[in-house]
């Protein structure tokens, strides 16, 4: 086999894992949040947070052999930072996630749109205005009447979010690690790990921790009508340069931290 048809079956398994994985991801992610809000099917930050931990742990399980499974341009950024990831695999990576994380929206836009009509009729509201079904497209803050949440805490809280995951996937994952669990129930644990922070992130910020999960399912929201509310200077802080952030502050931890842990201990 050539060089350039090896390369090109690489990126094409890249593209198939994170396309496939941020699609699960976001379709019973997004969609547990979609039922709660406009059907009351669940209850509460630790339901749906419980959902998106379970269904990331699948993801990580079913495509983990086809890419690396970040399903999240802030992980891809730390895995490249760190030198886990190649920078030439980046773009590949985030362009996968933002396809499988638009498919999600698409088609949960086609299983709810005439709940969220009915629901905007019945309060006497339309597609100009904030609710919580435009939350389920376009992650708002707060994401409850009941707090007060500026937009500096609001970045705070998905920057201080996504780090824990980060160094958390960053400890769960890295070999010299003597406390880490075994591979084979490592995504339990990240899944877990995302469920623990929906709990306390989800009803401040719908605790997007990852620029793709917002971004894919936000520009459907524009283009199916909610093109006033959609984007904002003060959303791409929040959920997608906060993220970042937090890629950059986690890896730097990470290298203080590991090597470390190659010291080893008596």
């Amino acid at each position: 086999m050539s060089k350039d048809c090896s390369c090109e079956g690489y990126f094409r398994k890249i593209i198939a894992g994170e396309t496939i994985g941020t699609f699960l991801m976001c379709f019973f992610g997004i969609g547990s949040f979609a039922t709660a809000s406009l059907f009351g099917a669940l209850d509460g930050a630790f339901q749906i947070g419980m959902v998106w931990g379970v269904t990331i742990a699948i993801a990580i399980y079913a495509c983990r052999n086809l890419s690396s499974a970040h399903f999240n341009p802030a992980v891809t950024f730390a895995m490249c930072l760190s030198g886990r990831t190649p920078w030439k695999d980046m773009p590949i990576y985030v362009i996968a996630q933002m396809v499988g994380a638009i498919l999600a929206g698409a088609i949960l836009w086609v299983f709810f749109e005439d709940s969220v009509t009915h629901l905007l009729t019945t309060n006497a509201a339309d597609m100009s205005m904030v609710s919580k079904a435009s939350a389920i497209w376009c992650n708002i803050f707060p994401n409850t009447p009941n707090g007060v949440v500026s937009m500096p805490v609001a970045a705070f809280a998905e920057g201080i979010g996504t780090f824990i995951l980060i160094a958390v996937i960053f400890s769960l994952t890295e070999g010299s690690n003597l406390g880490k669990p075994s591979i084979n129930i490592a995504p339990l644990f990240i899944g877990f790990t995302v469920s623990i922070i929906i709990t306390t992130v989800g009803p401040m910020t719908n605790a997007g921790l990852n620029p793709a999960r917002d971004l894919g399912p936000r520009i459907v929201g524009y283009i199916v009508g909610w093109d006033k509310i959609a984007f904002s200077s003060d959303a791409i802080i929040v959920y997608v340069i906060a993220p970042l952030a937090a890629s950059i502050c986690a890896t730097g931890l990470f290298k203080i931290i590991d090597p470390l842990q190659k010291l080893g201990y008596k």
